[in-house]
């Protein structure tokens, strides 16, 4: 079992982020990381991602990306975040299985699905922001407590620590704005009880939001 971890930034999709594309280094690390973990024996690419609900979508769904330049997106279409993931999907790698969870889905619900999920060819693709807090400018604005939580994801990130991954407070995630919680609760959830190594590959808040690529493979 593999998983990679990247940023739910909306810049990511080509064309969002303008002429200047502020992501563009990151979206070609970001693509360069999922392509080289899928050739070692995974079969299997999943992406899971924050939504609405919870639910399985259409590989082929339409894309979203006009509600950031229109304010409009057409009936179906994918959630931004399983829209991100499906982006960095290789196109030798088969369909991905776009899996939504609930951003407001409990922490075991979450779990639970992780555990479904967890597959020895199986390459879970979570896409994740930190807080959204960090700076006056943030989506969020400052909270003070922004950056030690985001200094403690980082550390959660690099240790493979599914423990600090599934004990994340809804309350505390939802106030700095950490639209990420559920997605790493199920990242966490796929990789329990298993001996991890992990590694956070890139880590840099641009709009005063934390991203993060990270990586971990079991043992």
């Amino acid at each position: 079992m593999r998983a990679v971890v990247v940023p739910a930034a909306p810049a990511l999709l080509p064309g969002i982020g303008g002429a200047a594309d502020p992501l563009a280094d990151l979206r070609e690390r970001a693509r360069a990381l999922v392509a080289d973990t899928m050739t070692k024996g995974v079969t299997r690419l999943v992406v899971i991602g924050a939504a609405r609900s919870t639910q399985t979508w259409p590989s082929d769904a339409p894309s979203g990306a006009a509600r950031f330049t229109t304010g409009r997106a057409p009936e179906g279409a994918l959630p931004t975040d399983l829209e991100i993931g499906r982006l960095f999907a290789p196109s030798a790698g088969g369909e991905p299985v776009l899996q939504s969870i609930a951003a407001d889905a409990h922490p075991a619900d979450c779990l639970e699905l992780g555990r479904s999920l967890a597959d020895e060819e199986t390459l879970l693709l979570v896409v994740a922001d930190g807080p959204a807090t960090l700076t006056e400018k943030a989506p969020g604005h400052l909270q003070p407590d922004a950056a030690p939580f985001a200094d403690e994801l980082g550390r959660a990130l690099a240790a493979a620590d599914t423990t600090a991954l599934a004990d994340l407070d809804p309350t505390t995630c939802d106030r700095l704005w950490m639209r990420g919680r559920p997605a790493l609760q199920v990242l966490a959830g796929a990789f329990t009880g298993e001996r991890v190594h992990g590694e956070v590959l890139a880590e840099e808040s641009p709009f005063g939001v934390q991203y993060l690529l990270a990586r971990w493979s079991g043992k």
